[in-house]
């Protein structure tokens, strides 16, 4: 190991990226959390600009700004991390129970508060008019579903040409790309090393090179053409894990290899390529993981309540500036977001992995595992049939 002052830094050999996947090996929560508060910092020139200032990120790139960045690093950790949890399941019907306890419980609730909190608050309607809307209903049980996101509380924020919640418009996105991996394992490509990568290779090209190719859905959102390819480098790091270092030499490389590449059509992926590989490279150094450990997982609610607080504050403070307005809505949005994941989403996703250890056939797999080497055809089937039923529903809500 290097060894700078107090931080640690992986020498030439390093570590690879399945040293760094075990619990207590990296700091990803951390880096989530600067990336949710990065959503907040790029929403803000567009719900209370101040020219002529601007997001720095879009300065320096001129081709993507802090929000959408943080935005594409979400879905790589994403693809990273459920693809390598999905293997470790090696069950895709515990695995999307296990991710819908994870984002469904914090999005009702923060709904909740939206319906009954802030629209009564903000709307300019009388309190029996916006409880007698059906929009107002609508608005709760349609954006619970993800299945159409309604933008618009009646009356609420009815000055600002923005949602009362713009942050919403990325979870439909992610679930669907945890269907779509859930679909890829119960078919049992994933047990297949170099199909999966044919597969998410494929999936990068399309999503970089030729976006109005991927799924309807996808394509109709030019904000997301890239959220699938980001999503499948994610998954083929995690399909790679045992093969890729993290370390120091591969973190200059990586950087002087986006330098080299310029003014070339490769420059933008080599950036976000380089980019997700540093934050990795990051999140296992030593100090870092002993040093800048929160003991919590607010990134999740800071992301779903940040734009909410950012409309509240510019309705309540609209004349404080554009960096006052960063920290102040930061700093709400992070206490909500603790709140939110110790007294919603930290329960929730306990519930769910004691779901995941009482479920029948988990624990029939494990006794015969235990027994048996040769597994009961009984057991194959049953599983055969539960990943049937898997691809059978994913299919009828594509």
């Amino acid at each position: 190991m290097l060894l700078m002052g107090e931080i640690s830094i992986p020498s030439e050999t390093g570590k690879k990226l399945n040293e760094v996947l075990k619990r207590g090996a990296n700091n990803f929560d951390i880096m989530r959390l600067v990336a949710s508060i990065a959503v907040i910092i790029g929403h803000s020139y567009a719900i209370s600009p101040q020219p002529p200032y601007q997001d720095g990120v879009l300065k320096l790139l001129h081709f993507d700004y802090s929000g959408s960045l943080a935005i594409k690093f979400f879905f790589f950790l994403s693809g990273l991390l459920v693809t390598n949890s999905i293997i470790q399941i090696s069950d895709p019907l515990n695995f999307m129970v296990k991710r819908a306890l994870r984002i469904f419980p914090g999005l009702f609730v923060c709904l909740l508060i939206a319906v009954f909190i802030v629209g009564p608050i903000f709307t300019t309607l009388p309190l029996r008019s916006y409880f007698g809307s059906a929009e107002t209903w609508k608005y709760l049980f349609k954006n619970s579903a993800l299945l159409e996101i309604q933008w618009r509380l009646p009356g609420v924020f009815s000055e600002s040409n923005l949602s009362i919640n713009g942050s919403l418009w990325t979870l439909p996105y992610e679930v669907l790309c945890y269907l779509y991996l859930a679909i890829f394992y119960g078919l049992g490509l994933l047990k297949n090393k170099i199909i999966s990568n044919l597969f998410f290779i494929t999936v990068i090209a399309v999503s970089f090179i030729f976006p109005t190719y991927l799924p309807t859905f996808f394509s109709q959102n030019p904000e997301s053409f890239l959220l699938p390819g980001c999503f499948a480098i994610g998954a083929l790091f995690a399909i790679n894990k045992s093969s890729i270092n993290i370390n120091l030499t591969y973190f200059v490389l990586v950087w002087l290899l986006v330098l080299l590449s310029k003014n070339s059509v490769a420059y933008q992926f080599l950036f976000y390529i380089a980019l997700f590989y540093s934050i990795v490279f990051i999140s296992s150094l030593s100090f870092i993981i002993n040093h800048v450990k929160v003991p919590f997982d607010a990134s999740y609610g800071v992301y779903v309540y940040g734009f909410m607080i950012q409309q509240c504050i510019n309705a309540v403070l609209p004349n404080i500036g554009v960096h006052m307005h960063q920290v102040i809505s930061s700093v709400i949005a992070v206490l909500l977001g603790i709140l939110s994941w110790h007294f919603v989403e930290k329960k929730f996703i306990k519930y769910g992995n004691t779901l995941a250890r009482v479920n029948p056939l988990l624990f029939v797999k494990e006794k015969v595992a235990s027994f048996k080497k040769v597994p009961s055809p009984i057991l194959m089937a049953r599983s055969n049939r539960y990943s049937g039923v898997i691809l059978f529903l994913s299919l009828s809500i594509l």
